[in-house]
């Protein structure tokens, strides 16, 4: 939430941008040890929490603006626990509350989604951060399918101009995160959202950033985190219907660069260097790690030297550094 608002509560801020559709509401919930508070261009506001009554209220709001009009853009994120049977289930903060109803308290998102795309005639984005690891012992228990959050009426027809469904993880998948740091897949999706991808529009003054767009940049940036096969996640996407651009970017994507050297002792020995096509020039001392910087879409020279000689020196001469992300492991040779 703080990422949509941002622009309008510090104009320049990083966030969301899009010029033809401006930012109109915010229905948000949230579920922590302490109250939430979320800086609004009227003042601070205290979120309610992410029960399900709470959830279906702010969904029931959230979708009467969206349908209000056929060009509006609605976007649905969700980031919490999920388990997954025949279709996805997501459990709302008081999951459990009765013993002799647990389901009573999550909602199926799966069926929701579809009755959605009867109501909605415009674009619609959906961003779900949870796991969706089978549960053999949830598919064999009599009860345990939540309702959605709307009754689908299979009588009537989709009507949905665009949908963008972007998930953590695929099916029967985890979905990770480090304890007090945000999730893998909502740190790649907010990378991705804050200037590291986007195609150039129509009249050539915007970089619009569309379903197919965000969905490839998403993957990339997660895959650059998969570095052990028990943590690999892959985001899991379905893109249908025309590209409706989320956002319209004033500024073309920049690229995150990491160039690494290995083997890792010899990095720590090593003086890199970065060369654009224009002549500029950056260094970095491998004692102090990978090295890391943001630089605009273009070609690009790179290398190590070590300045006793531990290794050769190193040359990667005029490769495209692409959005959102160039990594390339050097290799010493000793």
């Amino acid at each position: 939430m703080d990422w949509f608002l941002a622009p309008l509560v510090a104009p320049g801020a990083i966030g969301f941008m899009n010029g033809p559709v401006a930012l109109g509401s915010v229905e948000a919930l949230a579920s922590a040890v302490a109250p939430v508070n979320v800086m609004t261009p009227t003042g601070s506001v205290t979120l309610e929490r992410a029960t399900r009554d709470n959830i279906q209220d702010a969904f029931e709001l959230w979708l009467s603006r969206v349908t209000s009009d056929d060009g509006n853009v609605g976007v649905f994120y969700f980031c919490g626990h999920g388990v997954m049977v025949t279709d996805h289930y997501l459990l709302a903060e008081d999951f459990g509350r009765s013993k002799a109803m647990p389901w009573e308290r999550a909602f199926d998102i799966s069926n929701t989604l579809r009755a959605i795309e009867r109501d909605v005639k415009g674009a619609l984005y959906v961003f779900i951060d949870a796991c969706r690891e089978m549960s053999t012992d949830i598919a064999l228990s009599l009860g345990a399918n939540p309702n959605a959050l709307k009754f689908v009426d299979i009588k009537r027809p989709v009507v949905i101009k665009s949908k963008s469904l972007i998930a953590a993880t695929g099916e029967g998948k985890l979905a990770f995160a480090v304890e007090g740091k945000v999730s893998r897949f909502t740190e790649a999706l907010l990378t991705a959202m804050s200037g590291f991808c986007g195609v150039q529009g129509d009249i050539g003054q915007t970089w619009d950033v569309d379903g197919e767009v965000l969905a490839s940049a998403v993957r990339k940036l997660l895959a650059n985190g998969n570095k052990t096969p028990q943590r690999r996640q892959v985001s899991d996407q379905t893109i249908s219907g025309d590209l409706v651009p989320l956002l319209r970017l004033t500024s073309a994507p920049k690229v995150k660069v990491e160039l690494d050297l290995l083997p890792e002792s010899m990095r720590a020995l090593a003086k890199m260097y970065l060369l654009s096509a224009r002549g500029l020039r950056q260094e970095h001392d491998g004692a102090n790690g990978v090295f890391s910087c943001e630089v605009p879409r273009g070609f690009y020279s790179f290398g190590a030297t070590a300045p006793q000689s531990q290794f050769g020196d190193l040359l990667v001469e005029d490769r495209e550094f692409v959005p959102p992300l160039f990594a390339y492991p050097m290799q010493a040779q000793v």
